[in-house]
């Protein structure tokens, strides 16, 4: 199992993340940090993949495990402006068997 972090960089009129596609399996946990003070949260089309549709800014900061597989689009919106908006991609595969 691997931990992976989503930075996120909340600015005036721009949002940028890093990786912009993480590919993962799905015993791997991921979480979103922020550069700065500037809040955040994050959007999914579908409820299903870790469990909620939008992970508030407290959840999205700490550790997610994925239900599902699959390629997931999902999108940062900044708390300060809700128009403010960024699509980037989790890709969630099998995890490694072990011999």
């Amino acid at each position: 199992m691997a931990t992976h972090k989503i930075s996120v960089t909340v600015g005036n009129g721009s949002i940028q993340v890093e990786p912009d596609t993480l590919a993962m399996t799905s015993a791997d946990e991921v979480h979103w940090a922020g550069t700065n003070s500037k809040q955040f949260s994050i959007v999914f089309d579908h409820d299903g993949v870790f469990g909620q549709r939008e992970l508030p800014h407290a959840v999205a900061s700490s550790r997610q495990r994925p239900r599902v597989q699959g390629r997931f689009k999902y999108t940062v919106v900044s708390s300060d402006d809700r128009n403010l908006k960024l699509d980037p991609v989790i890709i969630v595969g099998d995890p490694p068997t072990k011999p």
